[in-house]
């Protein structure tokens, strides 16, 4: 066989070999490192001089045979076939519309629940809750679908704000644009939750089952504790700041941590770092006020549109602009913009869609 077809046939069962590997990420992320290990392994021994096809192509086939008992695996366990089994983060790819845009969003057993803004939720021990009082309009399935362990999602959007208290006694805050997945009633071994957006939580101390948050980034893990997770997708970066207690920040990759009370965890593009902080400039936003210290305008300007659920316009150079301050968000939306405006020196004005724009 001449050199130009070894090269072909490397090549080839290379990107089978990646594309296999990008199955298992998608059937079960946590084992990608394991398969990942192992296809360098197999790339280095092809790319010596020495080995021949028929070594390549048994080397090749030793490995999609581990990652094909690695997808089985995964998908084994994806099938929720243990009690210990952890929610998977594939349900955020679930884009679930709303009854409406502009309204809180419950879905119990495929049943979708419009609900009043800050609704109070809580649910018992055996997973009743009163969500009645809050509904304001219902849509039933017609066919639901026979499930082992039933995963509400509560779907809260801009301008909108909730709070439920789950069957462990746990109290979560839900700010605007949040999305959280979480059970009726939690396991045994753990407790669970899924978020997208933001939460402040009060953990029901159980030293035997964990508290656990998971994200896009990271996972936290706590046993009873205060603190506040900030993790919206179209944010630069996201966070965990805890205000009592201890937590496990886990990013991946090994990187695993401790934080302290009055400590920040934050992590972007750039990699993670933890500093101290004042907590309550991060969670006073569930008693409707925003503190600022040394903020930039424009970061502001968006944490206020996606909390009065209003398209807010500025250019570059307002919203480079360091501000410092307390917003009482209690008040419209226009109040407060003009609080910022005049500390600042600039001007607002809103256009015929109710956009409001900032300019000097």
């Amino acid at each position: 066989m001449n050199r130009k077809q070894n090269i072909l046939n490397k090549n080839s069962f290379e990107q089978a070999g990646k594309d296999l590997l990008r199955k298992v990420h998608e059937a079960e992320p946590d084992k990608l490192p394991e398969a990942l290990t192992s296809w360098q392994e197999i790339e280095a021994r092809l790319d010596q001089p020495h080995t021949s096809f028929r070594l390549r192509a048994r080397y090749i086939w030793s490995v999609a045979a581990s990652i094909a008992v690695l997808i089985s695996v995964g998908l084994y366990f994806g099938m929720d076939t243990k009690d210990d089994t952890s929610m998977s983060l594939a349900l955020l790819e679930n884009h679930t519309s709303a009854l409406s845009g502009d309204e809180i969003v419950l879905i119990e057993s495929e049943d979708k629940m419009q609900l009043k803004d800050e609704s109070s939720i809580r649910y018992d021990v055996d997973g009743k809750s009163n969500v009645e009082e809050h509904v304001v309009k219902k849509e039933t399935a017609e066919d639901k679908k026979e499930k082992k362990e039933e995963i509400n999602q509560i779907i809260v959007p801009k301008g909108r704000r909730a709070d439920i208290t789950f069957s462990d006694g746990t109290r979560m805050h839900v700010n605007a644009g949040t999305r959280v997945f979480y059970p009726a009633v939690f396991k045994k071994e753990k407790r669970e939750i899924i978020v997208e957006g933001e939460v402040f939580l009060d953990v029901t101390k159980d030293p035997s089952r964990p508290f656990i948050v998971k994200t896009n980034g990271f996972d936290v893990k706590v046993l009873g504790t205060q603190f506040n997770v900030c993790a919206y997708k179209e944010d630069a970066f996201a966070s965990v700041v805890l205000v009592d207690g201890r937590v496990e920040v886990d990013s991946g990759k090994n990187n695993k941590l401790e934080l302290s009370p009055n400590q920040m965890f934050e992590i972007n593009d750039k990699g993670t770092k933890v500093k101290e902080v004042d907590v309550f400039e991060y969670i006073c936003w569930k008693d409707n006020m925003m503190m600022l210290s040394e903020r930039k305008v424009g970061e502001t300007l968006d944490r206020l549109s996606r909390y009065y659920g209003r398209t807010i316009w500025y250019n570059e150079e307002i919203g480079n602009i360091p501000i410092s301050g307390k917003l009482d968000l209690r008040e419209n939306m226009e109040d407060v913009i003009n609080i910022v405006c005049q500390s600042l020196f600039l001007q607002y004005k809103t256009d015929a869609n109710n956009n409001v724009i900032i300019s000097k």
